[in-house]
């Protein structure tokens, strides 16, 4: 598996492409310096959990849409069992595997 960073910004970049955004309307959007931003799609710098969340607003995509090839699992049970959670709770799920993934 890809390092989590490039994989992540491989998979933002990919989208922000698919909506012919640039990266200075990303940057201007987070609030971000340009160069900043490019670092995350190159996977040099992570995204901050509340990044992450604008980028997805920004994208019109969800955290899954970014991360779902990091997170093997044999079924669908993960996935089932976490649309039971509310908002709050799957963030603290999503700050936990990425807690998990920045170990390897």
């Amino acid at each position: 598996m890809e390092n989590f960073k490039i994989y992540t910004g491989k998979r933002i970049k990919e989208y922000r492409e698919n909506k012919h955004l640039t990266q200075e309307y990303m940057a201007k959007e987070l609030d971000i310096a340009p160069n900043h931003y490019g670092r995350i799609e190159r996977g040099e710098n992570a995204c901050t959990l509340s990044n992450l969340i604008h980028i997805c607003n920004i994208l019109q995509v969800t955290p899954n849409d970014l991360l779902a090839n990091l997170i093997i699992t044999k079924d669908d049970s993960l996935e089932t069992e976490i649309q039971k959670l509310n908002l709050n709770d799957k963030e603290v799920v999503l700050k936990f595997v990425q807690y998990l993934i920045s170990r390897y």
